[in-house]
Order: C-alpha cells, then sequence, then structure tokens
C-alpha cells in the first residue's frame, strides 16, 4: 500500500459535533510519505481560541480540553497561519473520518473568510484501514483502539488528544503496509 505523494494527516478536536456551531479547539498534524513513514521530525499541535462561547458539553466530555487551556491559546487566524506554513508545499489532507474533519475544517476557514489552501482531493486513513483489515479477514468499522488491538498494538498517549490520536492512526496505516503480504 503507497500513496503517490505525501500526505497532512490532521486531526482535530471540536467544540461540538456540528461545524456550524462547533469550533476547532485542537489541531494537530504530522505528514507521511507515501509509505505511511514520518516524513518530518516535528509535528503540528496547536489548541484554539473558541470562535464564541459554545461548548457542548458531550464534546467538551468527550474532548476534555479545560478552559484554562482555551483561555491560553491562540487564535484561529493565528493556528491556520501556523498550520499552512508547516504543510509547505504538501496540499493533501488525510484524516481518520476524513468526512468530519476535513469539512469541519473548511467551515472553519469560511467563519473567518480565510481562502481554504489545500487540495480537494483527501484521504480518508479510515477506509484504508477498514480495505486492508477486510482483505485480512477482519471485519472492524470502528474507532483506532480497536484497531490497533486487533493487531495487538497498544493506543500511545491519551485518547482524544488530537495529536495522539492522528499518530495512532498513521501506526495502523504503517502496520498494515509492513504486513501487507
Amino acid at each position: 500500500m503507497t500513496f503517490p505523494h505525501n500526505l497532512v494527516c490532521i486531526d482535530i478536536e471540536t467544540t461540538d459535533s456540528g461545524p456550524i456551531l462547533g469550533s476547532v479547539i485542537q489541531l494537530s498534524a504530522v505528514v507521511v510519505d507515501k509509505n505511511f513513514d514520518f516524513i518530518r521530525a516535528r509535528e503540528f499541535n496547536e489548541y484554539i481560541i473558541p470562535l464564541d462561547s459554545y461548548r457542548n458539553p458531550k464534546a467538551m466530555e468527550v474532548n476534555k480540553i479545560s478552559e484554562d487551556t482555551l483561555k491560553n491559546a491562540m487564535t484561529l487566524y493565528e493556528a491556520l497561519e501556523l498550520f499552512e506554513s508547516f504543510c509547505e508545499e504538501d496540499k493533501v489532507l488525510a484524516a481518520w473520518g476524513a468526512y468530519f474533519d476535513i469539512p469541519f475544517l473548511k467551515v472553519q476557514y469560511e467563519k473567518i473568510h480565510r481562502k481554504y489552501p489545500f487540495h480537494y482531493r483527501t484521504f480518508d486513513l479510515k477506509s484504508v484501514a477498514i480495505w486492508e483489515m477486510a482483505k485480512r479477514g477482519h471485519n472492524i468499522t470502528s474507532g483506532v483502539s480497536r484497531f490497533l488491538n486487533t493487531l495487538n498494538k497498544e493506543f500511545v498517549g491519551t485518547q482524544h488528544n488530537a495529536l495522539d490520536d492522528i499518530k495512532n492512526a498513521v501506526n495502523i496505516l504503517r502496520c498494515l503496509r509492513q504486513t501487507q503480504n
């Protein structure tokens, strides 16, 4: 399993499951090459001040990001400026559940009247993992932890921390690539 170019693999944490009401409050990313090897020593991880005071209690319970953390975070504009710099020439985004993270991020760009600079094509890492697991006789469609357990791997870090989540998701694909044959 290889891809034709580098991927910027992202994960977000939000104040709601809907992008109209919700705000991105953590944006994390790693860049991988066509073999899912990390190609940069650095990672992107920023907490972001929500665009408004709305907080869905269920979302906040899941992500466990405190109001103190948010109070000391950067603005969405500042975070996106840094994120775009981090991505450099790599403009293809991927996410575990790209159907959620990437459209949500696009709406955040719209909310602050900033041009979305990424390619319209994206990759859903979860769909790739489901396909690869099915080829191996495993019918798994749930979250990162279940995939890791099936592969006899443990989740490293804290669940629902965007950086830890995306690094673990990428590690699933790396493991599947290594056991491909």
